[in-house]
């Protein structure tokens, strides 16, 4: 018995070793799960805050800058910092009573971001009240953007861009791989523009396959769980579409070069643990590292999840700009899958 267990050890234990890709994978996924995850859990240190007091009434700016989880932004122009506010420029706006006889401060957020809203507030009652023995101001806040939806509504969205991105690749991986491997496309990739029209079908297959179980699992889940599907059902079936596509792209790439599934379903999985918590699906982009912030503005899964939340909560979207950078990917993905798949014909 002790024998069987340790030559059954032994063997597993000489397997590892001799595919050091799989270690490797390993060893980076547990990286990347301390680095972003407790980056973005823990938040930033610098978080962009404005402030509008240009007659100096208060020391919110000292106190604020002094505590290193804000940089503040001063104003002399509401109306600017507004704008500002409105872009994402700022997470949050002070704005300090220029009125002698009404001594308050008005704290201004966007008002569609709950986690924002909720940082803030935690964040701006420990600078407030650490150190000091009694608020210098009285405090009250309200939002540029009244909404109806709760944190629950706000994490689903995001988390339906992050499924695009687990179903396509997961789909795309696993059929392309296998066929691959028991040679089902010999003929038709040999033939005259058959290998285009194996990507062709492979990709709408797969798109059609992932967006149907994405829908059929939304409209199961909504009604359970509680979470708003919105109202423009045509715009989350496009938005659906074109985020699976994307996805399945870039999927295709990894299937070519990896080509094997144990390598494929680890890498896969590395890059969907980063892309989660990089990408604004879980914690707000403002509230992260300034790293991690440049990151998710490079990553597709940014601008699905800003489309996302845009179609199911009404939130403002750069729709034209998250398309277009959409279609870029898949289009990039695409181009160089075929030029992976043509180099690789002859293994067929």
């Amino acid at each position: 018995m002790v024998h069987a267990v340790l030559a059954i050890i032994q063997k597993d234990l000489l397997q590892w070793t001799r595919r050091p890709l799989y270690f490797i994978a390993s060893v980076l996924m547990a990286i990347l799960i301390l680095v972003c995850v407790g980056s973005t859990m823990s938040g930033a240190d610098n978080m962009p805050f404005g402030l509008y007091d240009p007659a100096g009434i208060s020391d919110l700016s000292k106190n604020l800058t002094a505590t290193k989880r804000f940089k503040v932004n001063t104003y002399q122009d509401l109306e600017r910092a507004k704008k500002d506010l409105a872009k994402q420029n700022i997470v949050a706006l002070a704005n300090v009573s220029q009125d002698p006889l009404e001594d308050s401060v008005e704290i201004l957020t966007g008002g569609n971001n709950p986690l924002i809203d909720q940082q803030i507030s935690t964040g701006l009652l420990a600078v407030l009240t650490s150190g000091t023995d009694e608020l210098n101001l009285p405090i009250h806040s309200k939002s540029l953007v009244h909404v109806d939806f709760g944190l629950r509504d706000y994490i689903s969205a995001g988390l339906v861009a992050y499924l695009c991105y687990v179903l396509a690749s997961m789909n795309l991986g696993f059929s392309w791989i296998y066929e691959w491997m028991e040679k089902t496309y010999r003929q038709i990739v040999l033939a005259p523009k058959g290998l285009d029209a194996a990507i062709a079908a492979k990709m709408i297959t797969v798109t059609c396959e992932a967006s149907i179980v994405l829908w059929m699992a939304m409209a199961v889940t909504s009604p359970i769980v509680g979470y708003t599907l919105g109202h423009n059902l045509g715009g989350l079936i496009g938005v659906t579409v074109l985020s699976v596509f994307t996805f399945a792209s870039i999927g295709l790439c990894f299937a070519c070069v990896l080509k094997t599934i144990r390598v494929y379903t680890m890498t896969v999985t590395i890059l969907g643990v980063s892309l989660m918590f990089v990408s604004g699906i879980i914690s707000p982009i403002k509230a992260m590292s300034l790293w991690e912030q440049r990151l998710a503005y490079a990553l597709p899964m940014y601008y699905a999840a800003d489309m996302f939340k845009g179609v199911m909560l009404g939130t403002p979207a750069d729709f034209v700009r998250d398309i277009l950078l959409l279609f870029s990917w898949s289009i990039g993905g695409l181009s160089l899958a075929r030029v992976l798949l043509m180099r690789n014909k002859a293994t067929m």
